[in-house]
């Protein structure tokens, strides 16, 4: 998001002040023009020393704070901003912009919601808004800023892509892969676009449509990775298991945590009568997450043929205190989050 932050006019007011702080916060400013945000803290910091409540100084703090990624550090000085100036529009948009970037959507939401009060029609913001709505699974608020953003430009197909997720999350499907198909229409290219819908198809069961669009996206993205372990899933379940193991690989050699593509390539070794390679499979999904059982049940069946009776009564042992399919996170990825989206 651009947020323009009018600093001279926040240097006109330290002239006024004590003029030690003042001299300071100047320094400070010329530094942070000439990206030097590091020396422009230590100025920044001396001033706020001499002078505790020089106007506009935690705003400039912060925001080079902020350029460093250094996000703590920043909502401090934000806090501390809006604090002293509740209507300002500059240091809330930021302070909701840090959150975001520190993963705390709920607190980034209530921020940036003040500040689109201010502007309505900031675009940029309500986009933000919007996906803090979404990631704090805010579903009723986030569809209604999707929504608005989609009046201000019909044909944006990230956005009709987050609406389908928001609309995934909440149970509602037909309208979730309607949202798909737009983003699909408006931008055949678009990355993620075909995966996204193709995940919807997949999400009931219609492979042959699956493939076709994880075939659409490798097409526009080859190396992307969980098309190739989804797509060899749908191949799985179709039969075709000589592809689905081509695929499978490939998306393990992309990323060896995609989960799904190693409980998949168990699936097939064990059909293709390859135990140890299997196990070996099953034994990795296991690892990357402990807390699902489906791994747990292929690895004591697998067991169980082997006549491995012991371990295989582990296994099951340990899907029945599972229990049921622990909830999935987001079909898009949360900001800050790596690997793939479903099972």
């Amino acid at each position: 998001m651009k947020l323009v932050v009018l600093l001279l006019t926040v240097a006109c007011a330290w002239a006024a002040t004590n003029p030690k702080a003042a001299a300071e916060a100047e320094e400070g400013l010329a530094l942070a023009r000439e990206g030097k945000y590091e020396l422009a803290i230590q100025h920044y910091r001396a001033a706020v020393a001499l002078d505790p409540h020089l106007p506009g100084i935690d705003l400039n703090l912060g925001l080079a704070y902020f350029k460093l990624n250094r996000l703590s550090e920043a909502a401090s000085a934000f806090e501390r901003a809006t604090k002293a100036n509740p209507s300002g529009f500059q240091a809330r948009a930021l302070l909701g912009m840090t959150y975001y970037g520190s993963r705390r959507f709920d607190a980034a939401a209530a921020q940036l919601k003040l500040a689109s009060v201010q502007q309505p029609d900031n675009v940029e913001l309500r986009y933000k808004l919007a996906q803090s709505y979404l990631w704090s699974k805010q579903y009723p608020e986030a569809t209604a800023e999707f929504r608005f953003l989609l009046a201000k430009n019909p044909d944006s197909a990230p956005v009709h892509m987050l609406l389908g997720d928001v609309l995934d999350a909440a149970n509602q499907q037909e309208q979730a892969k309607a949202e798909f198909e737009a983003a699909v229409k408006a931008a055949p290219r678009e990355p993620e676009v075909h995966f996204g819908l193709g995940y919807m198809y997949w999400k009931r069961k219609r492979y042959d449509d699956a493939r076709r669009e994880f075939q659409a996206e490798l097409t526009n993205q080859p190396r992307h990775s969980q098309a190739l372990a989804y797509l060899g899933d749908s191949e799985m379940h179709a039969g075709d298991e000589k592809p689905a193991a081509d695929h499978l690989r490939q998306a393990l050699k992309l990323d060896p945590k995609l989960r799904l593509a190693h409980l998949d390539l168990g699936i097939v070794l064990v059909a293709s009568g390859d135990a140890a390679g299997a196990e070996s499979q099953f034994r990795e999904a296991v690892r990357l997450d402990p807390s699902r059982p489906d791994a747990h049940y292929r690895l004591g069946r697998l067991w169980r043929s082997l006549g491995r009776d012991k371990d295989a009564e582990a296994e099951f042992a340990k899907v029945k205190e599972l229990g049921e399919e622990q909830p999935q996170p987001p079909l898009i990825a949360v900001p800050g989050q790596s690997g793939e989206p479903k099972p």
